[in-house]
């Protein structure tokens, strides 16, 4: 509490400068206090009052179980009379001591009687001669006979006349092939409860025996046995049904406490019932005790609150003139600042599109493009120009010019995304840098979108709807240029080439790619149809140790094999998959493709050895992901120590925990995990030690100059060591020449895969390279 105080009056002493908050703060903190103490007091008061309600529904649980199993034993001893009785014989008249169970010392047997197989009184320990209350029970047993299994106890009801109340009267038929006939008794009910007399139950508490339809047979009430039995809480309807368990109901609407527990054998059930207030008064005492507790500490609450208050003010009077004096200088600063960023924002962006201008593009792109040097990443530049723009300044006067441009630079800021950068070289040209693509079928994608949203129809720009469409040239990074200037000249070569296409369109620089945004099209119309018609197929790459040069695994790498373009190579049609959502069936495809090819060479007796396949993110991301992986195993009978899942480290970017919740599902099963094209995301070091990861493999871009390029050589060096400190595979891919193997192999690189070893071949092809077991460098 003190400790509370002491951050109270810090907080409050924080606020000196703001003379509006001091106050509010102040009183909001200690408003949060009281709720807290007030909320602790009724939470412990609801937690005791149902703790007590429990502990008062366990202990009427446990006498109900007591009670019942109390009363089943008794009932069963009249099974044991009636064997006995069978046993004497009774068509020999014989009467035997053991039918009147008092005369052994049973108390809770009244008197007994024995009937012939007809139904004629035999005997009766009360010498009677008849037994009105087994009477029923006696015309019961004789019209159900056949029914009847021997030793199945028949039990009554008391007399409804009052008289005789808690004698309840039970029928055992006798069997044998000599003997027959019932064997009766009558059981008093009031002797089984008295002896629960001394049970503490409170007021209004009783035990009852109640029959299994529902009507009432004895009840103990306070202490006093009772036949009415219809009470609040009373069970006087119950399951027609029970299996022997105990059945508990919280509180009535009258506020008892009820426990059930029907006997295992029998058609009885017992019933404890407990009042709810009476126990809950038990608790008001303390309570009260608690009540007091609270007002107290609320009291002081309130008052060290208004003392911290007013301590706080004078306080703040005594500062306020220096107060005033740093305010000013403040104000001072801060025009200061404001003047500056106002010249740097006059200086670097467009006075009239708000956008950057020529040189904060300049200074922004040259950053861009020095992070694209070292992450190795595709970047694009498009140059805009709006056709026909000098015919809507002539006509149309230079307003609406100026209202056109500004909704030309809002659509380009709304059309891209939020890293890649907008700028206004001047006049109506528009420059967009597209930040690490992953395709140059992306950029077409953007840009076709691009042209469409410029050219739509700008409204109500001054009265006029104006139209017009942009010519766009595409630069690309690093193939049409290194540096700024290079590719803004080759862009604008390009949009030069687009304006004598027609307007409207945009061109790349590299003319090659025109073509091939022709035929991105005609891909993506087919693509559907070419799962539908089963056109893709499964290449296969070893993977070799470098120690003994044996095959160590094979990566499985998918084609499509066109009826008219032949083989083509996943990148010209994954981005498709990705774009029309069909990634993830084309992914099962190839998980189902490799087990089913895996199964085919263990049938035909070819040496296995583990088969990685690459994982998309957006199968990454599916939580279906492990059970198609497990169908598939199960459906060719694939061991899944034959099968490795390759994830590169973009793809765990967006969703770390589905990912790793994913690939800790598959490693569970023994399917080893792989870290390909590691190096270049942004995965570090914690993602190795997070993932159950067993190998990494090095990019290729790194491989390429290893033996010229230092940076690669320290890059690859520090990967093989690291990696191996954590206890994992190193691969190489993109080995190319014998100087590249030589140098891995001589920095401890585990495994290597490429060109120079093997390309991508059918599985029929390279099955001969799995019975050969070693691999055979190809002569110089």
């Amino acid at each position: 509490m003190l400790s509370f105080f002491a951050v109270f009056k810090r907080r409050c002493a924080s606020l000196l400068t703001s003379q509006h908050t001091l106050i509010p703060g102040a009183f909001v903190l200690g408003l949060a206090l009281l709720v807290y103490l007030w909320a602790l007091h009724f939470t412990r008061i609801q937690n005791e009052k149902k703790l007590a309600l429990q502990a008062t529904t366990e202990s009427s649980q446990n006498i109900a179980t007591i009670v019942a199993t109390n009363l089943e034993e008794v009932l069963g001893r009249s099974s044991l009379y009636a064997r006995i009785t069978s046993s004497d014989g009774q068509s020999s008249g014989v009467k035997s001591r053991h039918f009147n169970p008092q005369q052994v010392g049973d108390s809770a047997y009244l008197r007994a009687a024995l009937y012939d197989q007809d139904g004629k009184l035999i005997y009766s320990s009360a010498h009677q001669r008849t037994e009105a209350e087994l009477q029923p029970l006696l015309d019961q047993a004789l019209r159900d006979g056949q029914h009847t299994e021997p030793s199945q106890i028949l039990i009554g009801h008391p007399p409804v006349d009052g008289n005789g109340a808690w004698r309840l009267p039970i029928l055992v038929p006798l069997g044998g092939e000599r003997s027959g006939g019932y064997y009766g008794a009558i059981l008093d009910l009031g002797y089984i409860l008295s002896r629960y007399r001394e049970v503490e139950l409170g007021q209004g508490g009783s035990i009852e025996l109640i029959h299994s339809d529902g009507l009432p047979l004895a009840v103990l009430r306070e202490g006093a046995l009772s036949v009415d039995t219809r009470l609040p809480g009373s069970h006087s309807t119950l399951p027609s049904e029970m299996d022997g368990a105990t059945f508990s109901s919280g509180p009535t609407d009258l506020g008892y406490l009820s426990s059930v527990h029907p006997l295992a054998h029998y058609p009885i059930q017992v019933a404890v019932t407990q009042n709810s207030a009476v126990v809950l008064g038990r608790l008001s005492a303390q309570h009260q005790a608690y009540l007091v507790r609270s007002m107290i500490f609320s009291a002081v609450v309130i008052l060290v609150i208004v003392i911290v208050v007013f301590s706080l003010r004078h306080q703040h009077r005594l500062h306020q003139v220096v107060a005033d004096s740093e305010q000013e200088k403040k104000k001072l600063i801060d025009l200061l600042e404001q003047e500056k960023i106002r010249a740097l924002a006059l200086a670097s962006h467009d006075y009239l599109t708000g956008i950057p201008n020529r040189r904060q593009f300049q200074q922004l792109a040259s950053s861009e493009l020095k992070r694209a040097r070292r992450s190795r990443n595709l970047y694009a530049l498009l140059f805009f120009d709006l056709d026909r723009f000098k015919l809507v300044n002539d006509n149309l006067g230079h307003a609406v010019g100026d209202l056109l441009l500004k909704a030309v630079a809002g659509r380009l800021q709304a059309a891209v995304r939020n890293y890649d950068l907008v700028a206004r070289l001047g006049g109506d040209e528009f420059v967009v840098l597209l930040s690490e693509i992953p395709s140059e079928d992306f950029v077409s994608q953007l840009a076709a979108n691009l042209v469409h949203e410029l050219s739509k129809t700008y409204l109500d720009l001054n009265g006029h709807n104006v139209e017009t469409s942009p010519s766009v040239g595409i630069a690309l990074y690093p193939r049409d240029g290194q540096s700024v200037d290079e590719l803004l000249l080759h862009a604008d070569h390009a949009m030069y080439s687009a304006k004598a296409k027609g307007r409207g369109v945009f061109r790349f620089y590299d003319a090659s790619l025109n073509a091939s945004s022709a035929r991105r099209s005609e891909l993506a119309s087919r693509f559907k149809s070419a799962m539908h018609d089963n056109e893709f197929c499964l290449h296969f790459q070893p993977k070799v140790a470098l120690d003994d040069f044996a095959v160590a695994g094979l990566e499985a790498l998918i084609r499509w094999d066109h009826p008219e373009h032949g083989l083509i190579f996943p990148g010209d049609f994954i981005p498709l998959a990705e774009e029309q959502n069909y990634i993830i069936p084309l992914g099962r495809w190839v998980i189902d493709a490799v087990c089913r090819q895996i199964a085919q060479w263990q049938a035909h007796g070819v040496p296995l050895v583990p088969v990685a396949i690459n994982v998309s993110a957006h199968q990454l991301r599916d939580n279906l992901l492990p059970e198609d992986v497990i169908a598939s195993l199960v459906r060719h009978d694939v061991n899944p120590q034959w099968i490795e899942i390759e994830v590169t480290e973009s793809s765990l970017i967006e969703d770390t925990v589905l990912a790793r919740r994913n690939l800790e599902s598959l490693a569970a099963i023994g399917i080893k995990i792989a870290l390909d094209d590691y190096g270049t995301g942004f995965s570090g070091l914690s993602m190795l030690k997070q993932l159950p990861i067993n190998a990494v493999k090095v990019d290729r871009s790194f491989i390429r100059d290893i033996r010229n390029d230092t940076d690669d050589a320290v890059i690859v060096a520090s990967t093989i060591s690291l990696a191996h400190n954590l206890g994992l595979i190193v691969v190489a891919e993109g080995v190319e020449s014998k100087d590249q193997l030589l140098h891995l192999k001589a920095a401890g690189c585990d495994q290597v895969q490429g060109f120079f070893l093997q390309r991508p071949v059918p599985a029929q092809d390279i099955a001969p390279l799995l019975r050969k077991r070693h691999y055979t460098f190809p002569s110089p």
